[in-house]
């Protein structure tokens, strides 16, 4: 299967005080067309990151070390800002993590996804409309004929979130990345939010799913790449993840996971490490039963075992 987005050998770094610190250090990624790959990993590990280097949405004080992030034959990050506003949002939309800043307080639903459709598209304002109308229809928004006339602040967080979808959906992107999208969300909402996911996949979209929590993506990922501090540290899919984790991290993951009542919680030692301390070895060893003078001291790489792709020296 001919991937539709690859990120191969990217390395990024963040300067601050005249030093470069790393983030991202030599991490790939390959993404199919009607897949859902998750991003996994605690707070800081990268994810983020990762995908918004993608559209080119970096901090200031962002610095490409190496790589290259592939799209329809183009390096993304060769781009002028030019161009990849040609791309972003209209091949590869953004749902960003919280729905609630991510519209305008002071304009209806209507014009900002009217706005949007005619930023992409050369049609009528009364073809945009129309076209909104089924955006919101589409992602099971109840009548969104009379919804598309509301306030933001009128709208539940819930609904804020379809809204946020329907745009990209309006724009007809190739390509959807999903923010930690249920994360402002009760549990209730973050369901209905991931089956509407899984029913655009089963359009034939691609998506990327970032997330902290391994049990949102149980159900719904095809493909899983787990995280740990700018590195990736195992890829499977995900059935064969949760059937078969190698990497100690992931295996640390599922086990953090609340599976019955009673059952008391298992945690991970430690915390991750700095961003200006330097690491030597794997960025696990320090919390790792399982290290050893060799994991302190060398990196190591992704290597198959099995249908899995992990980076450990002692795999379980």
């Amino acid at each position: 299967m001919q991937p539709v987005l690859e990120i191969k050998n990217y390395s990024l770094g963040l300067s601050i005080d005249d030093s470069v610190y790393k983030v991202l250090n030599n991490i790939n990624f390959t993404f199919y067309k009607g897949k859902i790959h998750a991003i996994v990993g605690e707070s800081g590990c990268g994810k983020t990151m990762s995908v918004m280097s993608v559209l080119k949405l970096l901090p200031k004080n962002s610095k490409v070390l190496s790589g290259e992030i592939l799209f329809e034959g183009l390096d993304l990050l060769k781009l002028s800002e030019k161009e990849i506003r040609k791309i972003r949002g209209r091949k590869i939309a953004l749902i960003p993590q919280d729905p609630m800043t991510s519209l305008n307080p002071l304009y209806t639903i209507e014009n900002q996804l009217i706005e949007t459709i005619m930023l992409h598209n050369d049609i009528s304002r009364d073809e945009a409309l129309n076209k909104a109308i089924e955006a919101l229809e589409s992602v099971e928004l109840r009548d969104a004929k009379n919804r598309i006339k509301s306030y933001p602040h009128e709208l539940s967080g819930g609904m804020k979130q379809r809204v946020i979808i329907a745009m990209a959906l309006a724009a007809n992107a190739d390509i959807l990345i999903a923010d930690e999208p249920t994360t402002a969300l009760d549990v209730t909402i973050q369901a209905q939010i991931l089956k509407l996911l899984e029913k655009i996949k089963e359009q034939g979209k691609t998506i990327i799913l970032i997330t902290h929590d391994l049990g949102v993506v149980a159900r719904y990922s095809d493909d899983i790449s787990i995280m740990y501090l700018g590195n990736v540290v195992e890829r499977a899919q995900s059935d064969e993840l949760f059937k078969n984790p190698h990497h100690p991290y992931t295996r640390a993951l599922i086990d953090a996971l609340p599976v019955r009542k009673g059952k008391k919680l298992k945690n991970i030692k430690g915390q991750p490490s700095a961003l200006t301390e330097p690491i030597f070895g794997c960025p696990f060893h320090p919390r790792c039963q399982r290290a050893d003078d060799t994991c302190a001291s060398k990196l190591p790489h992704l290597e198959n075992i099995g249908k899995s792709s992990v980076a450990c020296y002692h795999p379980l």
